[in-house]
């Protein structure tokens, strides 16, 4: 990510976009250490979402009100119940892409 930052001076950055741009065509993944990022900070942030989904799924399985729960938004912002979530069948649309951009695998 450095590279990118320095791209004025360093010539290197057009390869590590490619490298980025190639790990998500590859894998759908792509994690970036950003040198900006405190650690600490990273970490204080990592729990507090970790404890806020805790507390959450600890009181949808008590049978408690979600307040973060918005079904009149389309669950767009807040929390979305277990199974609200489905995934849609575009095999249809997958077939009609040039066999370059098809995906790896097909809707199960």
């Amino acid at each position: 990510m450095q590279a990118f930052f320095d791209r004025e001076t360093n010539s290197n950055w057009e390869m590590e976009c490619k490298k980025v741009a190639y790990s998500f065509h590859k894998f759908g993944i792509c994690v970036i250490r950003d040198p900006r990022v405190n650690h600490v900070d990273n970490d204080t942030y990592i729990d507090m979402v970790e404890s806020y989904f805790e507390d959450v799924g600890q009181k949808y399985y008590n049978g408690e009100e979600l307040v973060d729960c918005k079904p009149e938004l389309s669950f767009q912002t807040g929390v979305t119940p277990e199974s609200v979530e489905k995934a849609r069948n575009h095999e249809a649309r997958a077939a009609l892409l040039p066999e370059e951009d098809k995906p790896l695998t097909m809707y199960p």
